[in-house]
């Protein structure tokens, strides 16, 4: 019975085309170009949320997640108006800036450093995708994290998308943090932000001080 349902999920997917072993390009997708829709369709909510977030659950390239569809349309119109913001990836005693840009039902991200020099031109190292289909008939929308190369990890996916659903959702850390950076960002504390953010990726031996301290040689 187990083998039989374990195909049947299987069989919901879409086959892809890619080599083994070669991760493919992240882009805009429809969610029938990865799943069967009308198979999709037939079954509940949980049993929807179960597949995806089980079929995600062991590959290196993406990373899924369900968002209610009513926290969506909470957070669509904060992306719409403030498409951009900052998140800070912790490896080990240290960390480097990602960028985010929202564009539609889709969020590139890439590195501070490489967005800095080409702003919008910048190639996107990371794709996260709102995938709406099912949202008016099941009331949820499934999510996903794609990694071009290996400057990400699967890891860093769960913490962006986890940050990024709870500044968007949340209105006191949207209103303080991701509109401050949009539309006033000579007011973005930094410093403040990437301490709050050590606090939520529980990397307490990564060190940053205060804006107003000066490093001593």
């Amino acid at each position: 019975l187990i083998v039989s349902l374990s195909l049947h999920v299987l069989g919901m997917f879409r086959h892809s085309s890619a080599l083994h072993g070669f991760l493919k390009l992240p882009g805009r997708k429809s969610l029938d170009s990865i799943m069967k829709l009308p198979e999709l369709e037939k079954l509940s909510s949980a049993q929807i949320m179960n597949i995806w977030m089980t079929h995600h659950e062991n590959m290196i390239q993406y990373y899924g997640r369900v968002v209610s569809a009513d926290a969506y349309r909470a957070m669509l119109p904060r992306f719409e108006q403030s498409p951009y913001f900052v998140v800070p990836i912790f490896r080990d005693t240290a960390l480097f800036n990602v960028v985010t840009c929202y564009d539609r039902d889709l969020i590139g991200v890439t590195p501070l450093k490489v967005w800095q020099e080409k702003q919008d031109s910048a190639d996107v190292h990371m794709t996260i995708q709102f995938f709406d289909e099912l949202a008016t008939r099941k009331g949820i929308v499934l999510v996903r994290a794609e990694i071009k190369d290996e400057i990400f990890k699967k890891s860093d996916c769960a913490f962006a998308v986890t940050m990024l659903m709870k500044y968007y959702s949340l209105p006191v850390k949207y209103e303080e943090w991701v509109k401050t950076f949009n539309v006033s960002p000579h007011n973005f504390d930094y410093h403040r932000f990437l301490r709050q953010m050590k606090d939520e990726a529980h990397h307490d031996n990564v060190q940053i001080l205060d804006k107003k301290v000066e490093r001593r040689g």
